[in-house]
């Protein structure tokens, strides 16, 4: 019998468990061949005074190991490392396989879907000092701790094990339960669980929507610009994308009603709060226009209200859905924006029948949510973190708009144009006698990253504007990282 004590140390500061100590060390003496099959081991009551832990720690490593199937059990005999290890041992598909080189570089077969630009820019990581995104919110606010708090409190409880199982395609029924307790209070919409369907952002719910209701040759309406990515996916689906203007009010509701006029429109896309990425906010008499088209032309609407908790001046408009009275509005809205990005909670709200629908498409390409983190946002719904959190991100990132608008106003004036938007995460401005492009390569050099906004042109125009986001920086950052911009920009006016 081989001596495990000599083999195995105790990393008593470590986070990882003693017990999985024991367990690792004694897995990698198997696979090492000091442990062969079907040698005996010490008794648990032996190798724990040799450890000098306590005897059920290494009780719950047997378990362990025997749970793997690393060991065997024999009665009144002892644990015998198994004859048949649990590590997987493939069969060749010929005797003579050789490992290849290298992984394909390119499929054998023709694919009929471009790379485009814009979809796969990222924001480095470590390249650049700072970086502008276009919207994103500040991780280091979200309520991290409160969360797995209640991914814990989730775990203790004798029915955790049903969360990692199969559940409904429409998502928690606690989590639909208060939202519909937070959009009848906050939104105005008279709705039940019935109505809702939780998904893995907003993005999905959007992408669900529109592949449930178009076919190849269907006209969109969108405003322009819009969101490219939503954009992008509605080319793909093989829509007709019919471009609006968008004005300092929102979308031009009476371009589109000439528009219903001579085209077979089969949904409208609209950003009413905030819309992505000019920040404007669809005044209220567009948005009740925009519902009487919808209903005279029985055109479906994807109502994208993904910031509307983000409001600084604490009267936002209520959205189209909460006066729709013909079942015209899909009403999208997302936990994400709040949050962080990694946090997947969106959620659509509509008619019963369009929910049953959607929820039966949406097994096509995910059978269902993440039930605990679902389990585990209700809970913060229910103890009060997640209006605490909104209380305090709303304040702080007002406070960052404020210092960014001040800058730009003070050092570019009649260069930097731009609207002070009424909420959200980001700014957008246009800019005079230079060009997005120079600037973006100038703050670079200087150590801040910024795209150049080109990826919201549309076709064949050049708005010449950039996205700011300014909410995921504090104070301090941001008048640096303000201060690398405004520097970039008048250096590029100096060589132009």
């Amino acid at each position: 019998m081989i001596d495990l004590s000599k083999f195995i140390t105790i990393d008593k500061p470590s986070t990882q468990p003693v017990y999985l100590q024991i367990v690792n060390h004694i897995i990698s003496l198997i696979k090492s061949g000091v442990l062969l099959p079907g040698v005996k081991i010490q008794p648990s009551r032996d190798l724990s005074k040799m450890l000098n832990v306590h005897r059920n720690t290494v009780v719950a490593s047997y378990n362990e190991l025997h749970a793997q199937g690393w060991i065997t059990v024999r009665a009144r005999k002892g644990c015998f490392i198994s004859p048949t290890l649990p590590d997987l041992n493939p069969v060749l598909l010929k005797p003579d396989q050789e490992k290849r080189a290298s992984y394909p570089g390119h499929t054998s077969f023709a694919i009929d879907y471009k790379l485009k630009n814009e979809l796969l820019q990222q924001y480095p990581s470590g390249v650049s000092k700072y970086v502008f995104n276009e919207g994103f919110p500040d991780v280091r606010l979200t309520p991290l701790k409160e969360l797995l708090r209640e991914y814990q409190v989730i775990g203790n409880r004798k029915s955790a094990r049903k969360h990692l199982s199969y559940s409904t395609k429409e998502g928690s029924l606690r989590l639909r339960e208060e939202l519909v307790k937070m959009l009848r209070q906050s939104r105005g919409l008279n709705i039940e669980t019935d109505n809702i369907l939780i998904t893995k952002g907003a993005q999905m719910a959007i992408y669900l929507t529109a592949s449930l209701l178009l076919k190849p040759g269907d006209h969109v309406i969108v405003g322009e610009p819009s969101y490219f990515i939503v954009n992008a996916m509605l080319d793909r689906l093989g829509a007709r994308i019919c471009r609006v203007p968008v004005d300092e009010h929102g979308i031009d509701v009476d371009a589109v009603a000439r528009l219903c006029e001579s085209t077979p429109i089969r949904m409208i896309y609209v950003i009413p709060h905030h819309h992505h990425p000019t920040t404007v906010t669809l005044s209220a008499d567009r948005r009740l226009k925009l519902l009487d088209i919808a209903a005279q032309y029985k055109i479906a609407v994807i109502e994208d209200d993904f910031d509307f908790d983000i409001h600084y001046e604490n009267r936002p408009t209520l959205p189209m859905a909460s006066s729709d009275q013909h079942g015209s509005v899909i009403y999208i809205g997302t936990l994400t924006k709040i949050f962080a990005p990694t946090i997947r909670l969106g959620y659509v709200v509509a008619p019963q029948n369009f929910i049953r629908l959607i929820g039966q498409h949406r097994v096509m390409v995910d059978l269902q949510g993440d039930n605990l983190l679902e389990e585990a946002m209700a809970e913060l719904f229910v103890n009060g973190a997640i209006e605490r959190h909104l209380k305090k991100i709303r304040s702080l990132y007002k406070e960052r708009r404020d210092l960014l608008c001040k800058m730009l106003s003070e050092q570019l004036p009649g260069i930097a144009n731009f609207t002070i938007p009424q909420g959200g995460l980001c700014l957008w401005v246009t800019f005079k006698g230079v060009d997005t492009k120079a600037i973006s390569k100038e703050a670079l050099r200087n150590g801040l990253f910024i795209r150049d906004g080109k990826n919201h042109n549309p076709p064949d125009k050049d708005l010449n504007a950039m996205c700011i986001g300014f909410a995921s920086m504090n104070p301090e950052e941001l008048r640096e990282a303000g201060q690398i911009l405004i520097d970039a920009v008048l250096s590029c006016m100096d060589k132009g």
